[in-house]
């Protein structure tokens, strides 16, 4: 389905960020718009009714502060609105199935600590089984580029893609990133002989999965700027270093297991929560 959808919690800068993000980037891709808000289950588990009426009406106020943000920023594009109860993390886990690219406000970035907000974007993208943007409250108008981390996997290939072709539809440069930790080696501590050669050798192959993985995006859009990083070091830096003069970073996540769903990679993870750009997660 060709359907965004965008998670409204109560008014804000990462709220309205997001709201945002999703309607430029819904009226870009020609997508259809859906702004939800998720009244907790714990109001109505309260059985006090007027603390819920209290709730449903805050909620049906934050939604439509939302349309009002969708038609300034996008006049004329169709936005939906649903009010949900329940888990955030699970109806919008539920919502994800069918929605072409899920979208959260944040205000966890720069390294700060979160707030409420900040820790329920981490666990909705690792619920989310469609692509999720996680975006936080950052000027990125004077920015250009797209960022990718690639590390040679499945989940980073889709993840390849999917900034590839948003680069194509912004007429911007592509950025691919590969990191690559120093291997610690016996006789290496000072810096020179082994050590020396074998960082070498680490670094070429590493270019070298860059450029294997690249290949076929290159084959699919000849015209499209790919600039190439490969760097030694945490990739949660390197990709944080590279996503501060970026308009948009895109990461693979390798949740794995009975658990997959609710985990995110460490590298997803730690570039969450250190947001230097709006940021997509591709499963």
């Amino acid at each position: 389905m060709n359907d965004i959808i965008v998670g409204v919690s109560a008014a804000g800068a990462a709220t309205d960020a997001a709201v945002t993000w999703a309607a430029n980037r819904a009226r870009a891709a020609g997508a259809s718009l859906r702004l939800v808000h998720v009244v907790d289950e714990a109001i109505p588990a309260t059985g006090d009714a007027e603390l819920l009426l209290a709730a449903q009406t805050a909620a049906q106020g934050c939604l439509d502060s939302a349309a009002a943000t969708v038609e300034r920023v996008t006049p004329g594009l169709a936005a939906t609105q649903l009010l949900e109860q329940g888990s955030p993390v699970e109806v919008f886990s539920k919502l994800s199935k069918g929605a072409a690219l899920l979208v959260v406000g944040s205000d966890w970035h720069g390294g700060k600590r979160a707030s409420r907000r900040g820790v329920h974007s981490l666990r909705i993208a690792a619920g989310s089984h469609s692509p999720v943007a996680v975006i936080p409250d950052i000027d990125v108008s004077a920015r250009r580029g797209v960022v990718v981390g690639v590390d040679g996997s499945e989940a980073s290939a889709r993840a390849l893609a999917f900034a590839a072709d948003e680069a194509m539809r912004a007429g911007e440069p592509l950025t691919a990133v590969h990191s690559w930790d120093v291997a610690v080696m016996v006789g290496g501590e000072y810096g020179y002989g082994v050590a020396m050669i074998a960082s070498d050798d680490l670094q070429a192959s590493a270019a070298e999965l860059l450029d294997e993985a690249l290949a076929p995006t290159e084959a699919a859009h000849p015209e499209l700027e790919i600039r190439r990083e490969v760097i030694a070091g945490d990739p949660v830096q390197a990709l944080a270093d590279a996503a501060d003069e970026a308009r948009l970073l895109v990461v693979g996540s390798h949740g794995r297991g009975a658990l997959a769903r609710f985990l995110l990679g460490s590298v997803s993870h730690g570039v969450l929560a250190h947001l230097e750009a709006p940021t997509v997660v591709v499963r």
